[in-house]
């Protein structure tokens, strides 16, 4: 880019972020989906494994790109579960780091059992990289920023593909600061489906710019703070079996096998989404998957909010849904 003089003044944000990844390579790319497929076109692996409970846009950025996808189904313990036929040593193996609580038993069981992993850590931004593997990180998962994903490894070869602009989408950001998360929704996901369909592109300049202003310290303690809060409120009523011990989570996953509670905490202003809906309905998933599909309610744990408002949460699940009268 050329040097200009003059002119309007831009956004003045203070560079406090100069290496995110110490010790490592990385790609800063503009969404995670890419992030994934640039791993395998990177390191020419014509063949990934993704489970089957994960977004659709995982699968869809692969075939893009001409990468054959494979299958596996996952257990309670949110552990692979080998297919028939067993799994081909020579593809990428990607799991994906479920809401951000994979343990470092996890980490090591999966790179026993595999030799080529990438860990999808979208859900998981504060989860360190392994030497040996690939990593993939989302930053709208977890920041305020129009776009954005890390490919993290040891050495990553550079492809020929161009810078993303997303300048003119990211007004939603501003939206939400001046009306809240709400009224800026639609604007954020017509910035979603420019990311959709641009395609792998580098992370834009906007981007790089905000990440490097980010008190990163910050933002993982506080999610840490606010998911032990909630789990020292709710966690004897989830049923799954969870804890923290490797970076701040994207949420608190809240399972209990009751019809309603997401429909009533979008009712009450808490905005959950419902995640892969598909799942339910599909013949190739388990009990299992189809379970979280149907009761899964992740549980904004952002570093917006405090001990008080995940007691606000917690006390409306109480109240309404998890003590029995």
């Amino acid at each position: 880019m050329i040097k200009e003089y003059g002119g309007c003044l831009p956004l003045e944000l203070k560079k406090v972020n100069t290496d995110l990844f110490k010790g490592f390579d990385h790609v800063a790319l503009n969404s995670g989906r890419n992030a994934i497929a640039y791993a395998a076109l990177a390191f020419n692996y014509k063949c990934v494994y993704i489970p089957y409970y994960t977004c659709k846009t995982v699968e869809a950025g692969l075939l893009e790109v001409g990468v054959e996808v494979r299958y596996y189904n996952i257990d309670e313990h949110l552990m692979p579960l080998e297919p028939e036929g067993g799994f081909d040593d020579r593809a990428l193996f990607v799991y994906t780091n479920y809401f951000g609580i994979m343990t470092h038993v996890m980490q090591q069981d999966i790179i026993a059992e595999h030799s080529h992993v990438l860990f999808d850590n979208t859900q998981g931004f504060f989860t360190e990289p392994m030497r040996g593997t690939l990593s993939a990180y989302s930053c709208r998962k977890f920041f305020g920023v129009p776009d954005g994903a890390y490919l993290v490894g040891d050495e990553i070869p550079r492809l020929d593909i161009p810078t993303g602009e997303s300048a003119d989408t990211a007004g939603f950001l501003l939206k939400a600061i001046e009306a809240g998360p709400n009224a800026a929704y639609a604007m954020s996901k017509e910035n979603e489906e420019h990311i959709n369909v641009e395609g792998m592109r580098y992370m834009s300049r906007l981007t790089e710019a905000l990440m490097a202003g980010i008190d990163m310290q910050s933002v993982n303690d506080r999610r840490v703070a606010n998911f032990n809060k909630m789990h020292q409120l709710i966690g004897k009523y989830n049923e799954l079996d969870i804890s923290l011990e490797n970076g701040a989570p994207m949420v608190y996953p809240l399972l209990v096998s009751k019809e309603g509670i997401r429909e009533a905490l979008v009712e009450h202003h808490i905005f959950v989404p419902r995640w892969w809906r598909w799942i339910e309905e599909a013949s190739t998933t388990n009990a299992f998957e189809k379970k979280l599909s149907k009761f899964l309610v992740p549980l904004p744990i952002t570093q917006t909010y405090d001990e008080g408002d995940m007691e606000y949460i917690a006390g409306f699940l109480l109240e309404n849904f998890l003590i029995e009268a």
